[in-house]
């Protein structure tokens, strides 16, 4: 019987949807740690597999400690709290569950895009405080026809394809910068490519980020790509909180340089109440409208999750059993699988 553990789950039920599937296959183990020094350590030496959330660091230190284990899932898209490069090296394959959230994190964002376009929550926000003085169309500053207009898409993967799809039929102009997609993919979604992101940054009314957070992604969107921008560019972000540099952000806001920021990511979550942009977006009249703030929601949905949850743990049973991992993250680094 495998042992897969889950170092820091926030499954509150009890395997509901998990268990059908463990049978008497495997042996599931839970905990909601935030460190590796909160699971004992035979627990780790003992794990077949284990299925990662949102907090866990296996880093160096913990990939000592796993003795037995044979794959990492991180139970979700992005893997950057997981050193896949070390994992390779010791022979333990990392993978990820990349479809799970595709339609949501795409609805996400172009529900932020149009919430700024439209001004919904703002002039529902200024109805509630007074009715009869704001009833009045022209109260919301960021209002836009979005037909015609520029959106960028910063990642063309499934979810930054998701959505092109979504963008071209609210009649946007699409285009996107990714240097690792294969040419000819903007002609089977008729869209248009940029070789350099500067040349998206200027030409955008509209962003929508969508890559993988890497040392190459890292503060990618920081004060030389705000300074370079278009006027009133509305930018969001539902990928990974350390691609934009909050600090430049907070600053191309407060100087108009961008119209509005919707991000549902953070560099450190939940997101510090003492940032400049957070306390603006708490206390300041100037950024009312401007700024959205969801709690890392965008790949959340009931159906959504449930999915997740059965795809992670059949990926690491799959991969124990013999069969291939078709979503293994790490591959240029593995060496020498460990048996299975």
């Amino acid at each position: 019987m495998y042992s897969i553990l889950y170092p820091d789950i926030l499954i509150k039920d009890d395997f509901k949807y998990e268990k059908p599937i463990a049978a008497d296959k495997c042996q599931l183990i839970k905990y909601d740690a935030k460190t590796s020094k909160e699971i004992p350590e035979e627990v780790w030496n003992k794990a077949d597999a284990l299925i990662t959330g949102l907090y866990m660091k296996i880093d160096e230190p913990v990939i000592q400690k796993l003795k037995s284990c044979k794959i990492i899932t991180k139970m979700g898209v992005g893997y950057d709290l997981i050193n896949e490069v070390k994992c390779g090296e010791t022979g333990i394959v990392v993978s990820n569950v990349p479809d799970y959230g595709t339609y949501e994190v795409a609805d996400h964002a172009i529900s932020l895009i149009m919430n700024f376009a439209r001004g919904i929550s703002e002039y529902d926000r200024l109805l509630k405080k007074n009715i009869k003085e704001n009833w009045n169309h022209a109260v919301v500053s960021t209002i836009d026809r979005v037909v015609g207009k520029n959106v960028g898409i910063i990642g063309l993967g499934r979810i930054g394809t998701a959505f092109a799809l979504r963008a071209k039929a609210f009649g946007f102009n699409v285009s996107f910068y990714d240097p690792y997609v294969p040419d000819g993919q903007e002609k089977a979604l008729n869209i248009n490519r940029h070789s350099r992101i500067e040349d998206l940054m200027t030409e955008s009314d509209y962003i929508s980020i969508h890559c993988l957070a890497n040392r190459e992604t890292e503060n990618l969107i920081n004060a030389k790509m705000f300074q370079i921008c278009k006027p009133n560019l509305v930018i969001v972000n539902t990928a990974r909180g350390v691609i934009i540099d909050l600090n430049a952000a907070y600053e191309a806001l407060k100087s108009e340089k961008i119209r509005a920021i919707g991000l549902d990511v953070f560099p450190t979550e939940p997101a510090d109440p003492n940032h400049p942009l957070v306390k603006a977006w708490l206390t300041e009249e100037w950024a009312n409208g401007k700024i959205l703030f969801t709690p890392h929601s965008a790949f959340y949905s009931p159906t959504g999750l449930t999915f997740l949850r059965e795809k992670a743990l059949k990926t690491c049973i799959d991969h124990l059993q013999g069969i291939k991992t078709a979503n293994c993250v790490n591959i240029k680094y593995l060496k020498n699988q460990r048996s299975l």
